[in-house]
C-alpha cells in the first residue's frame, strides 16, 4: 500500500479547503467594502 499517495492527497485536500476559505474571505471583504462605499457617502464621487 502506498501511504504515500494517501497522505499527499491529505494534504491536498487541506490546500483547496484552506484556499477556499481564504478566497471567501477575500471576497466577503471585498464586497462589504464596495458596499459600505456606495451606502457610505452619496457626494463623494
Amino acid at each position: 500500500m502506498n501511504s504515500t499517495d494517501s497522505g499527499a492527497g491529505d494534504l491536498y485536500e487541506m490546500m483547496t479547503y484552506l484556499l477556499v476559505i481564504i478566497f471567501s474571505a477575500i471576497i466577503m471583504v471585498a464586497w462589504l467594502k464596495r458596499r459600505g462605499k456606495r451606502k457610505g457617502r452619496k457626494d463623494e464621487r
